[in-house]
């Protein structure tokens, strides 16, 4: 009879056990569902933006994918293009590129800022080739004189380049909230309010009740490649890889 009783205890101490270890399971799965829900809540547009980006390249009808977001896609991005591989561009209503994000292009744009700050006579046709590009890169992107109108920066020849995640993330502050300040010793100004100056020195604040339209795009920035007509990449030709980086565009949309 005692052997019994203490049979029936072990039994009932095994089952205690085992129904405190279901509910323990149970809790850890909600608390990590949980968790992940508070996550996505929080920057659920990150999570949105780059299931595309897993399944750009694998199938081409998807590269073309868009919709309309808001502000609070955007400015998460923002925080994210000089940690991770890609790249963010921001058009105005006609195509006019407003800001452009790339890590990439910033350090084309700074190397060729100083090779063109260093360089001396030659009759190399090579590097003058060489020169010819990068005079038009400093072009594009309007590295030059700020006090000139005209001359309005997108990248205000990449002072951030310096330290590269606190300077950017400064960068991307002032873009955002307005700010007007110097990075390593140049000044970036995008306090300019809306409808007086270039677009390219307003806020993106000033763009909080619009909509843009996200659309994922790539380039390649490195190896041999031929493009199309529409500037896509479609074959190698030569032994050097690609390297490709993604571009997340946003263009604003008209006031409906």
């Amino acid at each position: 009879m005692e052997n019994l009783s203490h049979a029936l205890y072990m039994a009932a101490a095994m089952f205690a056990f085992v129904l405190a270890f279901s509910v323990a399971l149970v809790l850890v799965n909600k608390l990590d569902a949980a968790a992940e829900t508070i996550t996505y809540k929080l920057d659920g547009s990150y999570y949105d933006s780059f299931s595309l980006e897993r399944i750009l390249g694998n199938n081409n009808d998807n590269s073309n994918r868009s919709r309309v977001v808001g502000l609070d896609t955007i400015i998460p991005t923002l925080y994210r293009y000089y940690k991770e591989s890609f790249a963010v561009k921001i058009l105005d209503v006609d195509g006019t590129l407003l800001q452009y994000f790339d890590t990439t292009t910033e350090g084309d744009v700074n190397a060729a800022k100083v090779t063109q700050e260093r360089t001396t006579a030659t009759s190399d046709r090579a590097e003058i080739l060489k020169r010819s590009k990068q005079k038009a890169l400093l072009s594009l992107y309007d590295v030059g004189d700020t006090t000139v109108p005209q001359h309005c920066c997108y990248m205000f020849g990449v002072p951030w380049l310096a330290n590269i995640n606190k300077d950017a993330k400064t960068r991307v502050d002032m873009y955002i909230n307005g700010g007007k300040g110097y990075i390593n010793n140049v000044l970036v100004d995008y306090s300019q309010p809306i409808g007086q100056h270039d677009s390219r020195l307003v806020s993106l604040n000033n763009f909080q009740d619009r909509k843009f339209r996200e659309v994922f795009t790539q380039y390649a920035y490195e190896g041999d490649t031929v493009t199309n007509d529409e500037n896509e990449i479609v074959t190698l030709t030569g032994s050097k890889q690609i390297a490709t980086k993604i571009i997340i565009i946003y263009q604003l949309l008209p006031i409906s």
